[in-house]
């Protein structure tokens, strides 16, 4: 074999390498992006336990109540929503199927009560029924500790507090 010919064939390995590298490294940027961007898309759901009461009587601590609000921000439903948070210092568990995007509670309900939690239903129903809303920020007795749920995509998601939202694998 010639030198032009051997000169010719180590010019086409080379760019084969070049060419195989290339899409390796396109594929890694692919995969890094959509890893970027489903994260993003996760982090737009959070939590956080909050104080509830009636406009009309703010001292009527009948009218006072607690719930647990979930912010899904995000264009679809996410499924399968655990919540653990402390409430009034005692630990406690939150699930639900299905939660909507924009922003829905669920009263916490005392101990001794026959349901720990009450439905999830719409935010828009307390500015209906005139009553204010609040979230626990100094309190460690009311404060949510994680919160877990599946995307539309399917994949598994949870928040812990102080440490972000990662994937659950």
């Amino acid at each position: 074999m010639s030198n032009e010919a051997m000169a010719t064939w180590g010019g086409v390995l080379v760019t084969l390498a070049v060419a195989i590298w290339s899409l390796r490294v396109a594929r890694r940027a692919e995969r890094t992006a959509r890893q970027d961007r489903n994260e993003r898309e996760a982090a737009r759901v959070s939590a956080w336990v909050a104080a509830v009461w009636s406009n009309a009587a703010p001292d009527d601590l009948a009218q006072k109540s607690n719930v647990l609000v979930i912010r899904n921000a995000s264009d679809a439903a996410i499924h399968d929503v655990r919540a653990s948070a402390v409430m009034n210092g005692r630990a406690t568990e939150f699930r639900a199927a299905v939660c909507p995007p924009g922003e829905s509670f669920a009263t916490w309900n005392p101990p001794g009560s026959r349901h720990t939690w009450q439905f999830l239903a719409g935010c828009e129903q307390l500015a209906r029924q005139d009553r204010g809303i609040s979230p626990f920020t100094r309190s460690d007795r009311w404060r949510l500790e994680t919160l877990q749920f599946t995307d539309a995509l399917g994949a598994r998601w949870e928040y812990r507090s102080q440490h972000g939202i990662r994937p659950v694998t």
